[in-house]
């Protein structure tokens, strides 16, 4: 078990600038602070169940599809929390609802079996509203303000933030034919399958040149906003390109690094769309 790390932070909350930048570096907004409280953390992940015989997982809803990772040396610093022996079975988990105008809220889960142990990343995007507090930026608004479905190149895609404790992911999801039929309220429909990307971006006071963590910071943020609605600090994990929908991958300008890829998705199920 590594140290847990407490943080203070003082998180400056702030609204998302508008059009597509290179960097997602913006200025610290004046006059609206909020101090939050950071619980403890646990840093070493509770294994699951391995599923059946062959340790494949098993979920329940959504879609699930095969993950592969660009390289073992990326799945370990994504990883980050204890080093990879000889992991296998790798499988993403999307299971998604529209939470209110179009958003998707949910979890994104990225499995894998590695010495006999099923090891399941859970990323989320919340449900709900932000709550209200005085001196924060973006209250009300929903949670997976960022997460939809849009038209890009005379495609629908779709892309989206999700996190964990220890860092965050973008979910990127393309057709797999030339053209997809938009349906009602911008969601797809018919038989198209779907590829995807993810990137990640550990939580980290400071970065290599490679965009790994020299520090990785093993503690929540504020309980109150999630780490897109963070405006600075290790702890922010915005992307303009995600956020503006003026591209399709946050880039390593904004910190994240791309982690793997898979296709095959069934966009009625990971959306639960009836």
């Amino acid at each position: 078990m590594k140290t847990i790390i407490l943080i203070m932070s003082l998180m400056a909350l702030g609204l998302m600038g508008v059009g597509c930048s290179k960097s997602n570096t913006q200025a610290n907004p004046t006059g609206n602070t909020g101090q939050a409280i950071v619980p403890p953390v646990v840093v070493d992940p509770n294994p699951l169940n391995p599923g059946g015989s062959s340790g494949t997982p098993t979920f329940y809803g959504g879609d699930t599809q095969t993950f592969a990772p660009i390289s073992l040396s990326t799945m370990n610093a994504y990883v980050a929390t204890h080093p990879l022996n000889n992991p296998t079975n790798y499988r993403i988990n999307i299971n998604l609802a529209q939470a209110s105008a179009g958003r998707y809220g949910g979890t994104v889960t990225i499995s894998y079996l590695d010495n006999g142990i099923q090891y399941d990343g859970v990323f989320r995007a919340g449900m709900g509203s932000n709550q209200s507090f005085k001196g924060m930026y973006d209250n009300g608004t929903l949670e997976a303000n960022y997460n939809y479905w849009f038209n890009f190149n005379n495609q629908l895609v779709f892309t989206a933030y999700f996190e964990d404790e220890y860092g965050a992911i973008t979910l990127t999801l393309t057709p797999e034919t030339t053209t997809a039929t938009p349906g009602n309220d911008a969601e797809p429909f018919g038989n198209t399958k779907y590829k995807g990307q993810i990137y990640f971006k550990n939580f980290c006071y400071e970065r290599n040149s490679d965009g790994s963590c020299k520090q990785t910071t093993f503690a929540t943020h504020s309980p109150y906003r999630h780490c897109w609605f963070t405006y600075t600090g290790p702890y922010d994990c915005r992307s303009n390109v995600i956020s503006t929908k003026c591209g399709l991958t946050p880039g390593g300008e904004a910190g994240y690094q791309l982690l793997g890829s898979f296709s095959g998705v069934d966009i009625k199920k990971a959306f639960n769309i009836q």
